[in-house]
């Protein structure tokens, strides 16, 4: 963002009331004073509870004698008797995802027509139909077409989602917002596999259609919540809609931030709203890969790529079925216990998105899963006679623990909060969702192969798919250290100036902004006139000397 200050347009600012003496700028950055914004981001994003839960119920229902007799076949190599061919599993796992890819290449136009709380609106209605088609269904075709339509819901929801709290949380508590509404993903996955672990002896259809059942109650709070969300200020302000931007601002902030603070930040945002305007093409897709662009996609989109290359996927969607083929008795138990090692690891990551960092979080996330994939591939490679099945099933369980953990610590929140914070305003929605289509696509490619080598009537792999995946992670951990600028603390106007003066990605952390100072003389301008704000500002420049 250039360091100039624009002409301003006719806006509320004249209409708002006279300043009284005790406006100077005070900011109260105690989470009681945004308790608001906390009510917000679990209301707003509970619908990403279904992600959650599909995950755990949809690895579950492949170790389901009930489902497999209605999509598998019988197996005499499987102790259970019945199993399901490598094809419908890539299909149930991977035809979500792309339905959510999709989701993705829409986000940047349909975010520009309707909105961030709309659009989030939109991606739940796809939910419910999709659940509703997934319990009623016999047809393996018509549940692979229910999974494509709960991709496409999963991919708005999740994007537009992450950009909303993004766009009205402020620096303080970005972190805690999005540590939040990650929260119910993994929450969600939790619950999923405790419901899918109390109906997995059902021997009938009930053991699978209970769960959904449920899965189908819990967009109803989004359903009727979200028609009563304030829009995005942000949003707001490159639609022109100035007046309204800051009603939707001043009713975020509920009285955290006294005149002059909330005129300053909306000063900041309205600035760069109209820099990022001034610079923009017809055609925005095209935005995302010009030289002022470039660099922030970039980085944007490999972050989309950390959870998937560190095989997320792998451990979230076939955890039940690896036990299962493995040898571990009780699966369903185990990995429930998994589960929820990952939602204490969620719970500890919101000290560390408060305390961290981000590219520490980053870094400690990608490493230490990396460790747990080496040691379950060395754990699968000891000789025979060594390695028997009690240490096989001891130590899976540990490392599928261990990674669940610093997964939800250091990556689950991390990664979408730092694809939403690094790309221009007008490019946020088509960047995200080119971050997130990035993600879908590299986790599609994980569902659709991993079957072929952990399926014991193909390759038969076992653990040894572990060293395929610490060789990923090694790529993983050398992008965060030499692309991820810490961004920490910092609005998303001032992430925006600093890749603007394109600065080396170690000097992120030590900037001085000069457009906060800009948008707070504004401010000033705004509430006292231009005389009595220059006196104000000579005073200031005084007491620093």
């Amino acid at each position: 963002m250039a360091a100039t200050s624009a002409p301003r347009p006719s806006s509320s600012a004249a209409e708002l009331p006279s300043p009284e003496p005790d406006f100077s700028g005070r900011r109260d950055d105690s989470l009681k004073a945004h308790v608001r914004l906390v009510w917000m981001s679990l209301l707003a994003s509970c619908a990403l509870l279904e992600y959650g839960f599909d995950q755990g119920i949809i690895s579950s229902f492949q170790a389901m004698v009930g489902f497999l007799k209605v999509f598998g076949y019988e197996d005499p190599r499987v102790p259970s008797g019945w199993n399901i061919a490598a094809g419908p599993q890539q299909m149930i796992s991977s035809f979500m995802l792309l339905g959510a890819l999709f989701a993705c290449f829409i986000t940047g136009p349909l975010g520009s027509v309707l909105g961030r709380t709309w659009c989030i609106f939109t991606g739940v209605l796809f939910l419910v139909a999709s659940i509703l088609t997934m319990i009623f269904t016999t047809s393996i075709q018509v549940l692979y077409f229910a999974r494509l339509i709960m991709g496409i819901g999963n991919g708005l929801v999740m994007s537009f989602t992450y950009v909303y709290m993004s766009e009205i949380a402020p620096s303080r508590w970005r972190g805690l917002t999005y540590g939040l509404t990650s929260g119910w993903i993994t929450i969600g996955t939790g619950v999923g596999v405790l419901i899918t672990n109390a109906t997995a002896n059902i021997d009938s259809k009930l053991c699978y259609q209970i769960p959904l059942f449920v899965l189908c109650a819990l967009p109803v709070v989004s359903l009727v919540t979200l028609p009563f969300m304030p829009e995005s200020p942000r949003w707001l302000l490159l639609k022109g809609r100035e007046e309204q931007a800051l009603k939707s601002l001043e009713w975020i902030r509920n009285g955290a931030y006294d005149r002059l603070a909330l005129q300053a930040e909306f000063e900041e945002m309205r600035l760069n709203a109209l820099h990022d305007l001034e610079g923009q093409s017809p055609w925005l897709v095209l935005d995302l890969f010009r030289a002022k662009n470039l660099r922030r996609t970039l980085t944007s989109v490999g972050v989309g790529l950390i959870n998937p290359g560190t095989g997320a996927m792998f451990v979230l969607a076939f955890g039940t079925y690896f036990y299962k083929v493995v040898g571990v008795s009780d699966p369903f138990k185990w990995h429930i216990l998994t589960q929820w090692v990952g939602v204490l690891g969620l719970f500890c990551a919101y000290y560390g998105l408060g305390h961290l960092g981000r590219r520490t979080m980053l870094l400690t996330g990608a490493i230490t899963c990396g460790v747990s994939m080496l040691f379950l591939g060395v754990l699968f490679s000891l000789p025979a006679g060594t390695a028997t099945q009690n240490a096989i099933s001891v130590g899976v369980i540990f490392l599928l623990s261990w990674f669940h953990f610093w997964f939800n610590f250091g990556l689950a929140p991390t990664t979408y909060l730092v694809a939403n914070e690094i790309p221009a305003q007008n490019l946020r929605a088509y960047t995200a969702g080119l971050s997130a289509g990035a993600g879908f696509v590299f986790g599609w490619l994980t569902t659709f192969t991993t079957p072929y080598y952990i399926n014991p009537a193909e390759m038969n792999w076992g653990g040894k798919f572990g060293y395929v995946w610490f060789g990923t992670t090694i790529l993983v951990t050398l992008f965060i250290y030499y692309m991820v600028p810490e961004v920490q603390g910092r609005s998303l106007e001032e992430i925006e100036e600093m890749y603007d003066q394109k600065l080396p990605t170690r000097k992120f952390a030590t900037y001085v902004s000069r457009n906060v100072e800009i948008a707070r003389q504004q401010a000033e301008k705004d509430l006292y006139g231009a005389e009595k704000a220059a006196v104000i500002h000579r005073e200031e420049s005084a007491n620093e000397v």
